[in-house]
């Protein structure tokens, strides 16, 4: 099929794929890159213009290739709805009328005179082929087993491949048979084209109908959630709240502005029986889009995770004119869930409904039961501009009076609100309409003058009075009316709902009372509301003797059940509010027996959640939803949510969701009881089968919370604590395949996981046929490293989470890092959201939120689990915040700034609290709460401390003064007696809080400014950093100083903290690098990482090349065994500055270095031990060396402008200095036979000198025009190369000292290194522009393309002696071994393999070409988030540190634990595709 012919449709040509080609998950096998719905999405859409360029082609043969393609298409649509038995044969049966026509078409040809239709000889056979092929595939289809895939019923895979080949084969010779053809002349034509019109309005047709299935396919892709809460409320009973529900439906219909209406009343006015009568008014009069009811008693319907994708099917099916806008927003957003709730709002409902030509209401319920004050801020925020860019769209709201939507939405306009009004007594029709529903529910049971005294102690309150007239109502109670009546009335107060519950209990069989107080006990501890059935299972578990219907009946007036999903209710919120204070001792009194044992409930629900996961028949299996193939995340998935309820039952969803919270919550007997079971939950391969389920059912997170929670537990074994800690591990660091692609648990996961952990090693004795990484992966987790890195800006603020599990970090760098506080690992992804510099953060008290602050003049809150932010930045400030801390219960903020004031702010509504503190004259550089909450303190530029009253906002008392320049920290001592204040004067002082002196005299010790201090938790240690590069300890009482300063951060410390349990301190610098301190030892925690701590600047081959040496920035030299990247010994440490260049002795046994400190030294080769006294004369940094060739003599290079030479055996120096240079001399080198020296210098000239005498041989050697960095001899010694700051490498004639040719150019920055070959044939080069290139001597022309894997400029080359290798050192920190044989060979993997076609394919997949091939597939991209991909299928996952060797490959990187490491993968037993599950090679 010609391109032509594509680019005129504007479609894109299918490519056939040469690599095994397994399904995408439907219930057919369809080799399309995407999921079934995506098939019928794309393809069904497109077949209305192809039907359309059939009618008015006016060239036949053209039309003719339409309809091909017509026909193809309709078929693929066919595959991805074939789950129905009748759509089946009724889609083949259209599909065989319309290949006869194409038949008939082909005898109208045949018809012809043959000169008309010679050349469609090609097109003849292939096109009946064709057809043949379509038919025989329908028939076999609709008889067997494609029919019975639509009957749900299992068929091999191998099948539906074979049936997708042989079409995809046919099609490709047809379609090349089309191409051929098209010079064909076919007027003869013309007139039969109007057989394939005909067709055309049958296809149109069917394919409306395709079209409104694959909306139904798309739209089911979204997660909802089935809300329970709002069927468990009535519509207002007949007569009853008349004049609320008609001011509320006027609204609806457009009479008031208002675009949001807030019903706001106290618990049990019946806000939710209003919000369920008016979505059955709105529905009726086609303004419905949908409704939410939040509960409390439900996880899921207490946030608004899934508020967003439940209102858009609520939206689809309630308003068919928005149907096609809210099918679009999900194909143009396939992966809107991992949006933000801001971005799912405006694209699932605001963006629809922009352009509707009516109203659209949402209806949300309950408000304030939404469980996080941040959610419902974010909430009300989103509403609130939604409102202004869909004028259609209204809100109406219901809510308790709740401080947070009063702030939030209080302020606003835009709002109707109408609050008390029902169930205050002072409203007549209150009392009017509770006497009407009373006489409705109990008529003939009481007297009126008895019905008229409930009314009265309803006193306005519908929960009272529908509670009251259920237990009336009940059949189960042996008590008779006016009983039952006499306790009603006797309640002390009106209107009392506790009360009711108490008198509910008080009735209950004193017999059953436990019973029911068990049963309520383990619906309290419950997560999500159980359906009957299950509820029914996990009792008789309990062993608990009570009937869930008994229970339903005896309590009806407070439970309820479902009718449609058979969940148990609390009908009111107040019930459960009434339970859990019941579930403390201290609330059960004398006069109340109810007691609900939550702990116990919680350990047999765990052992019920165990049982389930560990059934043999219906618990965790592998594969449990039956995934076709790995090519597809889960979201691509059809059906998945069909899927996930067929294979994965009710008890297991919530087993594998629940137990780990389950266990954590109940006591150490439990755990002690349920060891075995949890042994073999977290045995291989179940972890991985319950990880399945996890990913399915979105719990993915919930599980790292749990697996943390329940290891917290000072009473759990050691081996478990062991198996449990790894398994957290495992599922942080996969955490992105295991939630986005089932099978690439097995396919990404294991094989990257550590090679000694327990889940690789067991892993891959069931799951051996996958990737094997044979280089690049971890033997263990990464242990605590001395230094923990990520951070590309100085460290502003280090703090540890209130746990002491986590570590925050923030930075100038603009972002926000998490680190696991054991592993030193990082958690996620950096938290970006500020605009500026980041000064400050704290954790809340629970942990769960950080708050940060920036010189972008804002402070962002942070959610920590998922680290997205919550809500709005709070805004108030005019200059930079330096400083925040959260009160001591969480609810409030303080925060100071540049602009010299201080703020206080409401947590969950981001509102300021009352006014500005003003005061200081200066910038406030920190703020702490006392920690009763009642005081601030603040310290500033102006050199005060200052005390101020919370409540009031009034500065206590006058300032503390006593320091000389600006403070910078303060802190609270933990009784809140002591303040402590750090000062750029380098003290620290104590102050007394009621008296205001200070305590003694200041703590000196510190050499320049005091930036940070802090107590430790038990309040008798302070621990000080300073702008002197050292922290410091010191006695609280005595304020003498503890131990010696800790040392070790390269630059200034900006910040430090105590752990929760006083163990450890943790501190930032200036260096970009956070580290950790044993307190009472006074040492660095965490191993040293064996390597370089700052840039690579030389390196060098041994003689024999089994060792390379290498120096560094860091003052140390190194030695590594180069076949393997494994470091020998310890670093060879003796010089104080850095180590500029190493070199090996010609045989090998010593090493010579030099250094910023002005001198050389001689070490020990195998030892490592140094080799007599430091060389020293030169005035100057020594920048260069190099050994003789007999080794006798070593000549250096100085920034004193001079060269010189030296005796090895004496260390003394030979002669004078070698003079000429006017400048620093930056290289040098002998001849291969000794007798010449070369010197290259940063006056742009090179230099020749005789060896012996030291004297110039000839003038320098001109023609670079920047410094000379490097310079090297040729084998033969007939050769000089240079390489210089002016990007260029140059060679020399070294008898001449003439330039030969003109300069190699090639690269982008500053040429540093340079070497010859062994054989002299060959030129290596480093830049500064991170490349190495190789270069053919005698041509001077480049060899292959730059070489790229360093993240940082290169700073040294060389050859190894016998050529094979290239070795490299960079400001990366790293080295790295080249091969050169493939270096020459060497592709770029930008360079793309096809020139471009033309044709426009749609998206292409983001990522970096891979370095590497992977069998089977062509041009794969790596993506940012790990995804290896090739045409939009997924491969295998890659974590974060082995993705740069992978697109950059090479043969080592040293050391092997860098995060920039060579990564080696064998895919000799890679399986993926369709194939997946052939992973997996045990029988079981």
């Amino acid at each position: 099929m010609s391109k032509s012919w594509f680019e005129r449709k504007g479609k894109n040509p299918r490519s056939k794929d040469t690599s095994n080609q397994p399904s995408p998950q439907s219930n057919a096998s369809n080799p399309s890159t995407s999921s079934r719905s995506d098939r019928v999405r794309d393809t069904a859409i497109p077949i209305l213009d192809l039907v359309a360029n059939i009618s008015e082609a006016s060239d036949a043969l053209a039309s003719l290739k339409a309809a091909c393609r017509a026909t193809k298409q309709i078929l693929e649509i066919a595959r991805a709805v074939q789950n129905n038995k009748k759509d089946w044969k009724r889609l083949a049966g259209r599909l065989q009328g319309h290949l006869e026509s194409m038949e008939g078409q082909i005898t109208i040809f045949e018809e012809h005179p043959e000169k008309n239709h010679q050349v469609d000889d090609s097109l003849r056979q292939p096109l009946l082929v064709y057809l043949d092929e379509i038919q025989r595939a329908i028939e076999a289809q609709t008889r067997s087993r494609l029919l019975s895939r639509a009957m749900k019923v299992d068929m091999d895979a191998g099948d539906i491949r074979d049936f997708h080949q042989d079409i995809d084969d046919c099609h490709q010779r047809l379609t090349a048979a089309l191409a051929v053809s098209s010079s064909l002349h076919i007027q003869a034509v013309k007139g039969d084209t109007e057989v394939l019109r005909a067709d055309t309005q049958v296809i149109k047709e069917d394919t409306k109908t395709l079209l409104k299935d694959a909306d139904l396919v798309i739209i089911s892709q979204l997660p909802i959630v089935l809300s329970t809460s709002s069927m468990i409320h009535n519509s207002c009973n007949p007569g009853t709240r008349e004049a609320v529900l008609d001011s509320i439906r006027r609204w609806g219909e457009g009479e008031f502005a208002e675009p949001i209406f807030w019903l706001c009343d106290i618990a049990g006015s019946g806000k939710s029986t209003v919000s369920t009568s008016m979505v059955t008014i709105w529905k009726q009069a086609g303004l419905l889009g949908g409704y939410w009811f939040f509960s409390i008693a439900s996880n899921e319907e207490s946030t608004i995770v899934k508020m967003c994708p439940t209102f858009a099917r609520q939206m689809f099916e309630n308003i068919p004119t928005l149907a096609p806008s809210i099918v679009d927003a999900v194909k143009r957003y396939p992966s809107i869930m991992s949006c933000t709730f801001e971005e799912q709002f405006k694209k699932l409902i605001v963006e629809p409904t922009k352009h509707q030509n009516k109203r659209v209401i949402l209806v949300i319920d309950a408000l304030d039961e939404c469980m996080s004050g941040l959610q419902r801020r974010k909430l009300i925020e989103t509403l609130s501009t939604a409102i202004q860019e869909s004028p259609n769209l209204k809100i109406f709201m219901t809510s308790r009076p709740d401080p947070v939507i009063q702030a939030t939405l209080g302020s606003l306009s835009i709002k109707a609100k109408m609050e008390d009004r029902l169930h205050d007594a002072r409203h007549r029709d209150n009392i009017d309409d509770i006497a009407i529903y009373i006489e409705q529910l109990i008529n003939g049971m009481l007297p009126e003058e008895k019905k008229r005294r409930l009314v009265k102690n309803a006193n306005g309150l519908f929960i009272w009075a529908s509670t009251a007239c259920r237990m009336l109502k009940s059949e189960t109670t042996l008590d008779t009316h006016e009983g039952i009546y006499e306790r009603l009335v006797s309640v002390d107060q009106t209107g009392d709902i506790d009360e009711i519950y108490d008198l509910i209990f008080e009735r209950a069989d004193p017999k059953s009372l436990t019973t029911i107080c068990s049963m309520l006990a383990i619906l309290l501890a419950s997560y999500e509301s159980l359906a009957v059935d299950d509820f029914e299972d996990l009792l008789k578990h309990a062993g608990v003797r009570g009937s869930v219907n008994a229970l339903v009946q005896n309590l009806g007036s407070v439970l309820s059940v479902d009718p449609n999903t058979r969940q148990i209710r609390f009908r009111h919120p107040t019930l459960v509010e009434y339970l859990r204070r019941r579930s403390q001792a201290s609330a059960v009194d004398s006069h109340n027996k109810v007691y609900i044992n939550v702990v116990n409930a919680h350990g047999q629900t765990a052992s019920w959640c165990l049982k389930r996961l560990n059934s043999p028949t219906e618990g965790v299996k592998f594969n449990i939803c039956q995934i076709e193939s790995s090519f597809y995340p889960n979201r691509q998935i059809a059906n998945l949510d069909a899927r996930i309820s067929e294979f994965i039952p009710r008890k297991l969803g919530y087993a594998s969701s629940h137990w780990l919270f389950h266990l954590a919550e109940t006591d150490n007997k439990w755990r002690g009881t349920l060891k075995r079971e949890v042994e073999r939950i977290i045995q291989i391969p179940r972890v991985f089968y319950w990880m399945e389920i996890l990913s399915f059912m979105g719990n993915v997170p919930r599980a790292i919370a749990g697996l943390r929670a329940v290891t917290r537990h000072r009473g759990l074994e050691e081996d478990t604590r062991s198996r449990m800690t790894e398994i957290r591990r495992f599922i942080m660091t996969f955490s992105v395949p295991i939630q986005e692609s089932v099978p690439h648990i097995y396919i990404s996961a294991i094989p990257f996981s550590p090679q000694n952990s327990r889940m690789h090693i067991e892993g891959l004795k069931t799951y051996a046929s996958c990737l094997s990484a044979t280089r690049g992966v971890e033997e263990v987790y990464p242990v605590l490293p001395r230094s923990l890195r990520g951070h590309q800006g100085l460290i502003s603020a280090v703090i540890f989470s209130p746990d002491g599990s986590r570590i925050a970090s923030s930075s100038i760098d603009k972002t926000i890092r998490l680190w696991d506080a054991d592993a030193g690992q990082p958690l996620g992804e950096p938290l970006r959201g500020h605009e500026g510099h980041v000064f400050d953060i704290a954790f809340s008290p629970d942990g769960s939120q950080l708050v940060s602050c920036s010189d972008d003049k804002t402070i962002r809150l942070w959610e920590v689990d998922t680290g997205q932010p919550l809500g709005e930045p709070f805004q108030g400030h005019e200059s930079t915040v330096l400083a925040v801390a959260f009160s001591p219960d969480g609810s409030r903020i303080v925060s100071g700034s540049e602009d010299s004031t201080i703020r206080l702010w409401d947590t969950d509504t981001g509102q300021p609290v009352g006014e500005p503190l003003h005061g200081h004259e200066g910038a406030v550089n920190a703020v702490a709460y006392s920690p009763d909450g009642s005081r601030v303190i603040s310290g500033s530029d102006d050199r005060t401390v200052r005390l101020w009253d919370v409540d009031t906002g009034r500065m206590v008392g006058d300032p503390f003064r006593g320091h000389k320049k600006g403070v910078n920290s303060v802190a609270f001592s933990p009784a809140g007696l002591w303040i402590v204040s750090g000062s750029s004067d380098k003290t620290i002082q104590l102050w007394d809080l009621d008296t205001r002196h200070p305590l003694g005299e200041p703590l000196r010790g510190h050499r320049k400014s005091v930036l940070a201090v802090r107590f430790s938790p038990d309040g008798s240690q302070i621990v000080s950093g300073s702008w002197d590069r050292t922290i410091r300890l010191w006695a609280t009482d005595t304020g003498r100083a503890l131990g010696e300063p800790l040392q070790g951060h390269e630059g200034e410390i900006w910040t430090v903290g105590f752990s929760p349990d006083g163990l450890r301190i943790v501190s930032g610098s200036v260096d970009t690098t956070i580290r950790l301190w044993e307190a009472e030892t006074c040492q660095p925690l965490g191993e040293s990482l064996q390597t370089h701590d700052d840039a690579i600047l030389s390196i060098a081959f041994s003689p024999d090349g089994s060792r390379i040496v290498s120096s560094s920035k860091d003052n140390t030299i190194r030695l590594w065994e180069a076949d393997t990247g494994q470091p020998l010994g310890e670093p060879l440490r003796g010089h104080t500055g850095c180590v500029n260049a190493v070199a090996f002795s010609p045989d090998g046994s010593r090493i010579a270095s030099c250094s910023d400190d002005n001198t050389i030294r001689l070490w020990e080769a195998d030892t490592g031990r140094p080799s007599g006294q430091p060389l020293q004369g030169q005035t100057g940094p020594v920048m260069a060396i190099g050994f003789s060739p007999d080794g006798s003599r070593i000549v250096s290079g100085s920034w004193d402008k001079t060269v010189r030479l030296w005796e090895v055996g004496t260390g003394q120096p030979l002669g004078e200095p070698l003079q000429g240079h006017e400048s620093t001399v930056l290289a040098v080198a002998f001849s291969p036979d000794g007798t010449r020296i070369v010197s290259g210098s940063e006056d742009c000239t090179i230099r020749l000198w005789e060896s012996e005498t030291g004297q110039l041989l000839g003038g320098p050697l001109q023609g670079h025009e920047s410094w000379v960095k490097c310079v090297a001899f040729s084998p033969d010694g007939s050769l000089i190369v240079s390489g210089s700051d002016d990007k260029t490498i140059r060679l020399w004639d070294s008898e001449t000292c003439q330039s030969l040719g003109e300069p190699l150019r090639g690269h982008e920055n500053h040429v540093n290194a340079v070497a010859f070959s062994p054989d002299g044939l060959r030129i290596v080069s480093g830049s500064w522009d991170k490349n190495i290139r190789l270069w053919e001597t005698e041509t001077r022309q480049p060899l292959g393309e730059p070489l790229r894997a360093h993240d940082g400029g290169i700073k040294a080359v060389a050859f190894s002696p016998d050529g094979s290798r290239i070795v490299s050192g960079s400001s990366d920190r790293t080295i790295r071994l080249w091969d050169v044989d493939i270096a020459i060979c060497s592709k770029s993997p930008y360079q793309k393999d096809i020139e471009p076609s033309g044709l426009d394919f749609g998206p292409q997949p983001r990522g970096d070409p891979l370095g590497i091939h992977v069998p089977g597939f062509n041009h794969c991209l790596l993506s940012q988030d790990g995804w290896v991909q090739s045409s939009d299928k997924l491969l295998f996952w890659v974590p974060p540190d082995n993705r740069h060797g992978l697109v950059y490959p090479n043969r080592l990187t040293i050391p092997v634990t860098s995060h920039l490491r060579t990564t080696t993968l064998d895919f000799t037993h890679f399986r993926c595709g369709s194939s997946w599950t052939n992973v997996r090679t045990d029988s079981n």
